[in-house]
């Protein structure tokens, strides 16, 4: 009795601190409409939008290949220019609200604190990412798939895996025959969308091959044994 009274006590309080969570959430909005203007947020919002597509998720694919080695390292210049945008649109909102009359302090210093939580903050941690993961890369070779994500380096047979899925931490879990499971975090390596569609597509391909191969030798094997036994 005691512990369902206080599992209702918990249910309540997540409940009241929900839509607390939503009228602030509402109010946000509400101030960002008043300081901003409802058509300058959507506008601006769809640039960002535009350009987080094409110059991030869509350009800039680093697939190469040259006798026979596919290696994916992603070009860093459509992301860079990307983020100068991002950069000008928060730099249009700052001024504009700078040179707005009528705001009050608090009003002001609300704008300041929402570009910089949202717009100043994050686009200069996406630079810093992008400088960092630079020289990552994916390499499928002869065989054998290898990738380098800061400091961190590793290669595996293409023969010993099993199988390979999309992970939940934005990554490609590669699963071997051994049971055994690796995971590949091509999110922080600068790729994009359309360099892990390509990848996907690599894999799937070599893998296939590679099983395809291995049955192919262990029936030839099966048949040799055969054979040998009759004779």
């Amino acid at each position: 009795m005691a512990e369902e009274k206080a599992s209702s006590k918990v249910v309540v309080v997540i409940v009241i601190l929900a839509l607390l969570a939503s009228v602030g959430l509402l109010y946000l909005l509400y101030e960002t409409w008043v300081i901003f203007g409802f058509w300058r947020i959507a506008i601006t919002g769809l640039i960002n939008t535009l350009a987080s597509f094409i110059f991030i998720q869509f350009m800039g694919s680093g697939k190469s290949e040259k006798d026979g080695v596919i290696i994916y390292n992603p070009k860093e210049w459509p992301k860079f220019l990307g983020i100068l945008i991002f950069l000008g649109v928060a730099y249009y909102l700052y001024d504009f609200i700078s040179k707005k009359e009528g705001l009050s302090n608090l009003e002001y210093y609300y704008g300041i604190g929402y570009l910089s939580l949202l717009s100043f903050l994050p686009t200069l941690f996406n630079l810093f990412k992008l400088i960092r993961d630079r020289n990552d890369y994916v390499k499928i070779n002869n065989g054998i798939l290898s990738y380098k994500d800061n400091r961190t380096q590793e290669e595996f047979q293409i023969s010993d895996i099993q199988s390979f899925s999309k992970s939940s931490k934005n990554g490609i879990m590669l699963t071997f025959k051994d049971e055994k499971t690796h995971l590949i975090p091509i999110k922080n390596m600068n790729f994009n969308l359309r360099d892990s569609i390509n990848l996907n597509n690599d894999l799937k391909a070599l893998i296939a091959v590679k099983e395809k191969e291995a049955s192919e030798n262990k029936e030839e094997k099966n048949e040799n044994t055969e054979e040998s036994v009759e004779s």
